[in-house]
């Protein structure tokens, strides 16, 4: 389905380990979201995030200096799939209530969650640290501010080094014969922005994507792909073990849950696309039923901090949603984390997978890509 995967990326962070630490199990915090821990005027701000080692690290480098600040309760919870926390949200808001007052949501998220006035509206002026965000990571309606970029993430090009020793770092490889049954890809046309990469690599850019006739022709060039294409995968573990193992030696994968496999003495590589790496980002947003807007206000400007942004960067491998200027990392982790940079990279035309012609790509792509 439309925007109900992105949220796979962290999946690695329930089940792996990093830095030495066991990740937790990110849907056990689930319970407590479908309990509405929170959103009363008398209740702790609850901010759902990404579970496992990333709420870990979100919870030393984030939550805890921002509860140094402040004088009420602040708490993490872990965030469940975007499908199930969308349907959750919807039934709380409509109700008037809210099981969480912020949360982490992939764009797609976010826009189906617009559509349904899941979102509190900020005015641009709530905000102090928002001016150093990404332009495009404040994404407004026409009655204001409903979403700010919490973080950013690159899916790349890997190798299993002890297999393929040379640098696969350009998306042509999708089409190369050269590597015929040995690459692992997304499964989904709303996570592996494929549709994007073919755009951008075979026509003139996303523009051809604007049409049905256009997707169509993108969907032609891409099915030249498939054999190449070991499997597709939903299961991101999965990939990572066949990689790991040489059994898959090639494909798509998130930057920085290639690094994590690095740090874990994986031989893997990976590699930031001569043609661009596909940049995705969360953002937080506010749900519209909350008590609590001015706490969540005020965590949401602490988390757009740059010094913030930089201490989840180079814990998490992530890119951080500032600009560059504004950064303090050096230039070698931020071209651990980033490679080139925003600017270099195929950001998603998210609206595919959201509006009206979200259910037609969907069932193009399985016909194209998956099913024949």
């Amino acid at each position: 389905m439309p925007g109900t995967n992105s949220h796979g990326r962290r999946d690695f962070l329930r089940t792996t380990t990093a830095a030495g630490t066991v990740a937790l199990s990110g849907l056990a915090g689930c319970a407590s979201i479908l309990g509405g821990g929170g959103g009363g005027s008398s209740g702790p701000l609850n901010v759902a995030v990404y579970g496992g080692v990333f709420q870990e690290v979100m919870e030393e480098q984030l939550f805890e200096p921002f509860r140094e600040q402040v004088d009420y309760e602040v708490e993490s919870e872990a965030q469940p799939t975007s499908e199930e926390a969308l349907t959750q949200y919807e039934n709380a808001v409509s109700a008037g209530e809210a099981p969480v007052d912020v949360a982490i949501m992939a764009n797609t998220g976010v826009l189906q969650g617009m559509n349904s006035d899941l979102w509190h509206v900020w005015d641009s002026g709530d905000f102090e640290n928002t001016q150093y965000i990404q332009d495009s990571l404040l994404r407004e309606s026409d009655d204001g501010l409903v979403s700010i970029g919490a973080l950013s993430w690159y899916i790349n090009l890997v190798q299993n080094t002890d297999v393929i020793e040379d640098p696969v770092d350009s998306w042509e490889a999708l089409w190369d014969s050269q590597y015929e049954d040995q690459l692992g890809l997304l499964t989904y046309a709303s996570n592996s922005f494929l549709l994007e990469v073919t755009a951008n690599v075979h026509f003139d850019g996303k523009d051809v994507l604007n049409t049905r006739d256009g997707i169509l022709d993108v969907l032609e060039k891409l099915e030249e792909v498939k054999p190449q294409a070991n499997f597709w995968y939903a299961n991101e573990a999965e990939f990572q073990q066949r990689l790991r193992d040489g059994q898959v030696p090639a494909g798509m994968l998130y930057n920085d849950v290639t690094l994590v496999m690095q740090d874990e003495g994986a031989p893997v590589q990976t590699n930031f696309v001569e043609e661009g790496s596909i940049l995705d980002s969360g953002h937080w947003v506010t749900l519209a039923s909350t008590d609590l807007a001015d706490e969540a206000r005020e965590f949401i400007d602490f988390a757009s901090r740059p010094e913030i942004q930089d201490r989840v960067a180079e814990n998490l491998y992530t890119s951080p949603t500032i600009e560059r200027q504004h950064s303090g990392i050096d230039d070698e982790t931020y071209e651990t984390i980033a490679g080139p940079g925003p600017s270099e990279a195929i950001v998603p035309k998210y609206e595919l997978y959201v509006g009206d012609d979200s259910d037609w790509v969907s069932e193009q792509w399985n016909e194209f890509i998956i099913n024949n």
